[in-house]
């Protein structure tokens, strides 16, 4: 039996729902969003603009995809203010079909904006280099990527900035190509994700088009791939990717890439890219500290109009530091809280609505880190705890011995007597072991199922951690 108007509009929202998970369906589509279906047309009524844009930038996508998925055939999605809501401000009127070429630059159906659109197109990208906050933890990615922005194939012919998610390397890579649009307007150049790239090539070799892929893709000044890690694993598109890469190269122009971790750790890529993309500038990105993520938040209060006080600001800033994404969520969502609820903002409202952003205080406890530890060495927690010379187990367990000293009060016997009753000696060698690699910026290697991985040790270090953080969050 064919569900009714209102059984589709349940569907939509549980669907959507479990896309962007429930805190963030709460938010933004609880309470005064409502959903209406007029045949193939959804609409979306917010009770003000503030709400509305942020939809429209953040989940349109989604609402499309899921009311595909309901309806069939190609449905429209109308996001606009309730008659009786409030005017004031940018309206909200974002109506849209579902074409996935309607923007060269955003994740969509390849066949469609690789047959419809000219070589030249250029994606409406967001990030501009104006409004990235600078400061200890990426200022040096920001100066190499403005240098490109100025003379793309100059000083930093090939660039790659890697880091964690949300500390804004997407930010700099759309920056780099705003900028570049308004200093060169004569040049060209093409920014997608390491996604789009490789579905755009699998839909040209399937339907015959490789040569005009080619020539799209290697006869610009420019070429910006964001998210290079995609390509793992998939070793006909590295092949190609590599291809293009070195025919830019020979023609004097400039590739700027962005990963989440270093070339070195991105496992089952094939030994020629990753000797192409180490020869490159490679710059990291560090979580930001205090005084940046600060000027964040007042940033970016600022852009929307809202007033933040000091202690306000002063609690968002010191309870929020993973990256630049959450950040801007829990202030987004504060915001978005204090306009429905009408209520002030103040410290014990902001300690309500986003203590799911806040980093939990607990530290992680020793077995914790020889979970952590093992999985991503590829060997067993008993392993660890074994009197084992082999290399990858060695470098894992002074991994472990590093990492334990590091976040538990455990003494040096202590983490001995844990870890398979070792000598205290033993530990504090490996623990000095692994200090010097990071001080020399040295690397570790181990055995993978691919061959021999090599990675620097304050990078691998920094992805163990990030792990442990995540897994806290679970538990």
């Amino acid at each position: 039996m064919e569900q009714t108007a209102a059984e589709k509009v349940c569907t939509i929202r549980e669907r959507i729902a479990n896309r962007i998970g429930d805190n963030r369906y709460r938010t933004w589509f609880g309470g005064s969003t409502e959903f209406e279906l007029d045949g193939e047309r959804l609409g979306v009524h917010v009770p003000n603009a503030f709400v509305g844009n942020w939809i429209s930038a953040n989940f349109l996508s989604q609402l499309e995809e899921v009311t595909r998925e309901v309806l069939g055939g190609e449905p429209r999605v109308h996001v606009r203010i309730h008659e009786n809501g409030n005017q004031d401000g940018d309206g909200v009127e974002n109506e849209s079909k579902i074409d996935a070429g309607r923007k060269s630059g955003q994740t969509g159906d390849s066949r469609s904006s690789l047959a419809g659109r000219p070589a030249d197109a250029r994606p409406t990208l967001r990030g501009e280099l104006a409004t990235f906050v600078v400061g200890p933890s990426n200022e040096l990615a920001f100066s190499v990527a403005s240098a490109v922005m100025r003379n793309p194939g100059s000083s930093f012919k090939h660039l790659v900035i890697h880091g964690g998610c949300g500390l804004g390397k997407t930010h700099l890579l759309q920056g780099l190509c705003n900028g570049l649009s308004r200093a060169r307007p004569d040049l060209q150049w093409m920014y997608l994700s390491g996604e789009e790239f490789t579905n755009e090539y699998i839909y040209a070799l399937k339907s015959g088009r490789i040569d005009f892929f080619r020539s799209r893709f290697r006869n610009v000044d420019l070429l910006v791939l964001d998210d290079i890690h995609f390509l793992a694993d998939k070793k006909a598109t590295q092949e190609e990717f590599l291809h293009t890469f070195n025919a830019i190269d020979a023609t004097g122009k400039a590739v700027v890439l962005s990963s989440d971790r270093h070339p070195r750790s991105i496992t089952k890529l094939s030994e020629p890219l990753m000797d192409r993309l180490i020869a490159s500038m490679v710059v990291r990105i560090n979580a930001p500290d205090y005084a940046t993520r600060r000027e964040i938040i007042t940033r970016r209060a600022a852009a929307m109009s809202c007033e933040l006080p000091e202690d306000v600001l002063d609690f968002l800033a010191r309870s929020i530091s993973r990256n630049v994404r959450e950040l801007e969520g829990a202030l987004y969502k504060l915001a978005a809280y204090a306009s429905l609820t009408k209520d002030p903002i103040c410290v014990s409202l902001a300690q309500k609505v986003v203590e799911d952003y806040v980093v939990a205080t607990r530290p992680p406890d020793a077995g914790e880190i020889e979970l952590v530890v093992a999985k991503h060495f590829g060997v067993t927690r008993e392993a660890l705890h074994s009197a084992s010379r082999d290399r990858t187990v060695t470098q894992a367990r002074g991994m472990a011995m590093y990492l334990v000293r590091k976040h538990t009060r455990m003494s040096f016997p202590e983490i001995g007597r844990a870890m398979g009753d070792k000598q205290h000696s033993t530990v504090l060698m490996a623990v000095r072991r692994i200090q010097e690699l990071i001080d020399r910026d040295g690397a570790v290697t181990w055995r993978t199922p691919a061959g021999m991985q090599d990675a620097p040790a304050r990078g691998v270090l920094d992805t163990l951690e990030q792990q442990l953080v995540r897994g806290q969050d679970v538990s």
